[in-house]
């Protein structure tokens, strides 16, 4: 069996914190190991869902940063001296912040809709986590309730065989056996469940991506139209220019701009 995919030098700071206790031979050295490996992914899907919720409410937060700024833009373009004397930049500038209005409603959209698509199931996803460390826990429990009868069954059959004694070391037997039961039957369950839970985070994953993915695709594309609409209706759309030309001329603009006397060296 390959090794253990984990680091005993790495910080644990989510609700899987504490591993499977080992068995000391109640079950098989592979059943320990077999239970080990799983919970040890689970760590893993743990942290990797986490990260995943706070990296998606940090672009929720980045998108909401943007169109706020992009609207600053529009109000501060619109309000300027530049525009308000200038017909043809007025306009534009009208249409500009009808686009960055417009973009506001997509964003706003899309920011509700990676909420509901990805943070709300990731979230729902954390929360099965403590539920999982309760079931080793009572795992745990029981396990060491075993091992104590265990133990409490192996000094009563060094006693001396008598009726009192025989009648004891047959109570510790019934008493061990129980508990031994009651451990197998917790060590089974998550010997099965911790495997299955972990080879469903795909089919659970999957979607929420997808849902992502395809609101991203509705957002750009809409921003795509309404900025190329705008575009389309410049009125001197017909004089468009290479970024060669235009940079060109705005060095020559420049260049008569330090020409003056204001601001020439």
């Amino acid at each position: 069996m390959s090794g253990l995919p984990w680091n005993p030098l790495k910080k644990v700071s989510g609700q899987l914190s504490a591993k499977p206790l080992l068995s000391q031979g109640l079950v098989s050295h592979e059943d320990d190991r077999e239970l080990e490996i799983a919970y040890v992914k689970l760590q893993d899907l743990e942290e990797n869902t986490k990260k995943l919720y706070k990296e998606v409410k940090k672009y929720e937060e980045c998108l909401t940063a943007l169109q706020k700024q992009e609207e600053k833009v529009a109000s501060d373009l619109s309000n300027s001296t530049v525009c308000q004397e200038n017909e043809e930049l007025r306009k534009l500038g009208e249409q500009y912040s009808s686009v960055v209005y417009q973009m506001g409603h997509a964003t706003d959209d899309l920011v509700q809709l990676s909420q509901k698509t990805v943070v709300d199931p990731m979230k729902k996803l954390t929360n099965e986590f403590p539920q999982i460390q309760g079931a080793v826990k009572r795992r745990d429990l029981a396990m060491q309730e075993a091992q104590r009868c265990q133990l409490k069954y192996e000094k009563m059959l060094k006693l001396e065989k008598t009726g009192n004694n025989i009648v004891k070391t047959d109570q510790a037997k019934r008493s061990y056996l129980m508990a031994k039961d009651d451990f197998d039957k917790a060590n089974r369950l998550l010997l099965l469940e911790l495997p299955q839970f972990y080879d469903r985070r795909i089919d659970y994953f999957q979607p929420s991506l997808q849902a992502l993915i395809r609101s991203q695709v509705d957002y750009f594309g809409e921003s795509t139209r309404l900025f190329t609409h705008l575009v389309s209706a410049c009125p001197d759309k017909s004089s468009l220019v290479t970024d060669e030309e235009y940079n060109k001329d705005l060095e020559k603009k420049m260049s008569q701009i330090r020409s003056l006397s204001i601001v020439g060296t």
